[in-house]
């Protein structure tokens, strides 16, 4: 700037500056250059030669029409701007696709823990509680909340799988960052995790069972037909095709006379869905729990039994056939608690603490103090299992045929022995009584026992008890009330009045009594059964 300023400082006294430029390069473009040029050497001066250069060629192209050169201009910034914002755009495209991507991994990973709950979690334990239901356990079975959780998940997954291949389209088709460089290779993830939850979707929503015992699942018996049903979790329109179950039956274990069975060992499932431009076949297993097979219904008991013993230790792997043949001991809690869901499932009403100790006096008295610990060895528990189980296979039966209502209702005490009979009647006024059941009749019956006071002392009897055959010809509640004693001079009464401890008959079993009389047939006269003892 200071030889510029020099320079013109001379032309104001010798007049040269303007014949110098003159023609050659504007005088108002070296003064704005005047610091550029002064302060750069080789560079500004090449520049300064192309600088000169453009003029010229300016001059003679664009002198007479620079609307042209404004022209040219325009458009070549118009194709600098849209290059830089196409290369905006492409940056933007590729930071949000890693954006995607990032969030995507973050979804899968999410569904990752999901599915891990879902199928080693969830899954197990609702197999776990379907095995305790096989067995009168009062437990929840019901599978809707988990198919929801199926479906919904394998949905999601199906959905991320299409994203992530609509992603690989655009990548490819504009030449763009894809998936590949990101860790976990997220498609694959996603497949793997689809698979394994797919693959556990299939369950048998009913195990085996014949018809003709329906409260005795898993007991199979040759020749005879029994019913299963499976169900696929993920309730997807892409899965509403037809089920093609392959069943297979597989003699795992022969111990003490137990054959198990293994249903469903290949269930097939077609889906025909265009998800990766292919048709790809969706393989599903599923396995029943452990099937006794008898070949004669007095096996029954017996195999009830094992089933019961088995499902209270299984509790980790329904499907551990070592249990069958080498089974480990019971505690008696563990025991009692099965006892009591027979009697709940049939009769809407568990065991009490004296029904259940006087059931182990009954079955396995003599052995539950061998232990130290108090378990229950099955070596010792199968020698008096088969008839114990028969006596309370009679009650059972019992129960469901005749008694559910009072069983409900808590009239019934049981299990009540002779000996406990007596101490707790002696106590109570005269006509109170107990409702127990036969410990001699292996088919199931029922009695009931009153108390007298004679001179000062207590008499307890029992009636000979009435079995299912009795039964079926007079109710039990009508003949509690129809029930008579006859005692000297022909005079007959009733000796039940008040049900142990002190409700009285007609407010226990009033809502029961069938009153209502007959309507006269054909003129007869009309006659009733009534029971009563000598």
């Amino acid at each position: 700037m200071a030889q510029w300023g020099e320079m013109l400082r001379l032309d104001l006294v010798q007049g040269r500056l303007s014949q110098l430029y003159e023609r050659k390069f504007p005088r108002h473009i070296r003064h704005c250059l005047s610091f550029c040029i002064e302060t750069s050497s080789a560079v500004l001066y090449m520049l300064f030669r192309r600088l000169t250069q453009l003029c010229s060629v300016s001059q003679r192209h664009f002198q007479d029409e620079p609307q042209n050169l404004a022209r040219i201009l325009s458009g070549l910034l118009c194709c600098c701007f849209f290059l830089c914002i196409f290369n905006v755009c492409h940056v933007f495209c590729v930071f949000y696709l890693q954006m995607v991507l990032v969030e995507i991994l973050n979804i899968l990973k999410q569904a990752e823990q999901i599915v891990a709950v879902l199928t080693d979690v969830e899954l197990p334990e609702w197999k776990r509680r379907q095995q305790k239901a096989c067995v009168g356990g009062p437990v929840d079975t019901s599978l809707d909340h988990l198919q929801k959780w199926f479906t919904t998940v394998a949905e999601v997954l199906l959905q991320v799988r299409q994203l992530l291949q609509k992603l690989q389209e655009q990548s490819k088709k504009y030449n763009s960052a894809d998936a590949s460089g990101l860790p976990g290779e997220p498609e694959t993830f996603a497949l793997s995790l689809l698979t394994k939850l797919l693959a556990n979707a299939l369950v048998v929503e009913k195990q085996p069972v014949m018809p003709s015992i329906p409260q005795r699942p898993l007991i199979l018996k040759t020749s005879v037909r029994f019913t299963a049903a499976v169900r696929f979790l993920a309730n997807l329109p892409e899965f509403k095709c037809l089920l093609k179950v392959k069943p297979r039956i597989c003699l795992l274990l022969r111990t003490y006379h137990v054959r198990c069975y293994d249903i469903g060992g290949s269930s097939r499932k077609m889906v025909e869905r265009q998800l990766t431009e292919c048709l790809f076949l969706l393989l599903a297993q599923a396995s029943s729990l452990p099937v006794v097979v008898v070949s004669s219904t007095n096996q029954i008991p017996s195999a009830w039994a094992a089933l019961m013993w088995c499902s209270m230790l299984s509790s980790s792997e329904p499907r551990n056939l070592l249990l069958f043949a080498d089974p480990p001991p019971l505690s008696w809690q563990q025991l009692s608690q099965v006892l009591s869901w027979q009697f709940l499932s049939v009769g809407q009403r568990g065991l009490n603490e004296n029904q259940l100790s006087m059931l182990r006096d009954k079955i396995v008295g003599d052995f539950f103090s061998d232990d130290p610990n108090g378990l229950i060895h099955w070596s010792q528990f199968k020698v008096c299992s088969e008839s114990a189980w028969i006596w309370i296979e009679g009650i059972l039966d019992l129960i469901k045929r005749h008694l559910v209502d009072l069983w409900r209702d808590g009239c019934i005490m049981g299990f009540v022995s002779r000996k406990t009979t007596q101490v707790l009647l002696r106590e109570k006024v005269t006509g109170t009584f107990l409702l127990r059941f036969s410990e001699s009749n292996k088919e199931g019956a029922i009695t009931f026992s009153w108390v007298e006071h004679l001179n000062g002392e207590a008499h307890v009897h029992a009636v000979d008890p009435y079995t299912k055959k009795d039964l079926l010809a007079l109710s039990l509640p009508d003949i509690i009330y129809l029930y008579s004693l006859r005692a000297q001079g022909n005079v007959t009464r009733n000796p039940l009045l008040y049900l142990y401890p002190d409700i009285h008959r007609d407010a226990a079993f009033g809502r029961y009594f069938n009153s209502a009389p007959k309507t006269d047939v054909s003129g007869y006269i009309d006659r009733k059964l009534v029971p009563f003892s000598v």
